[in-house]
C-alpha cells in the first residue's frame, strides 16, 4: 500500500510539518520547491512517511481549538 502522508522537519526553527505525498511529487515534478510554513526555510529533511495520520501525530499532544486541530505541546 502506498503511504499517504509525509512528515518533513524545518532546519532552522524545528517546527514539523504534515504534508500528502501526492501534493509533494506534484509540486516537485512542476519545478517548485518546498519551503517551511512557518519561518520560509527551504532546508527540510524528511522525518517518515506513513498511511495513517495518527502515526504521524503520537509523538505530540492535540486538541480541538475553534474546530481545528492545533499542537498544544510537545511530551
Amino acid at each position: 500500500m502506498k503511504n499517504i502522508y509525509r512528515i518533513y522537519k524545518c532546519k532552522s526553527c524545528k517546527r514539523e510539518m504534515i504534508l500528502m505525498n501526492d501534493e509533494v511529487e506534484k509540486a516537485l515534478n512542476n519545478g517548485k520547491y518546498l519551503s517551511c510554513a512557518y519561518c520560509n526555510c527551504r532546508h527540510l529533511s524528511k522525518e517518515k512517511e506513513t498511511s495513517d495520520l495518527r502515526e504521524c501525530m503520537d509523538h505530540n499532544a492535540y486538541k480541538k481549538i475553534k474546530g481545528k486541530v492545533r499542537q498544544v505541546h510537545s511530551i
